[in-house]
């Protein structure tokens, strides 16, 4: 999914950590403030910055971003919290991407990831 938002995770509060994930300005690339409203909501002008995309370490390891339910915890348990997906079919079998959690699914099911790739559109 791509549809810059404000990472739901983004919110001061929203998770145990010393920063929440940063948001930007229309550019993508101005920092403004944690509780700068959404600019997908009437009047905010926080949206996702351009460097959360993913990027290739070698031919079998790959760092990302994504949303994220896991099932049997709430937002502030897996906001900013790091998975590693092995991928288990197609041509990328035993290839691994290791995905920060930036975002809440409201539209996954439990224990799905929706990866953060610019271009991919909503959800």
């Amino acid at each position: 999914y791509w549809d810059c938002c404000k990472a739901s995770c983004g919110w001061q509060g929203k998770a145990s950590v010393s920063n929440p994930v940063q948001t930007c300005a229309a550019d993508g690339t101005t920092a403004v403030g944690a509780n700068t409203p959404s600019g997908c909501d009437s009047g905010g002008t926080g949206y996702m910055c351009s460097n959360q995309q993913p990027w290739s370490v070698s031919s079998t390891l790959s760092y990302g971003y994504a949303a994220a339910r896991i099932a049997g915890q709430g937002e502030s348990d897996w906001c900013c919290a790091c998975y590693s997906l092995i991928f288990t079919s197609t041509s990328i079998t035993g290839k691994e991407l290791i995905v920060q959690v930036t975002n809440t699914g409201g539209d996954l099911r439990d224990n799905q990831f929706d990866l953060a790739m610019p271009g991919g559109g909503v959800g």
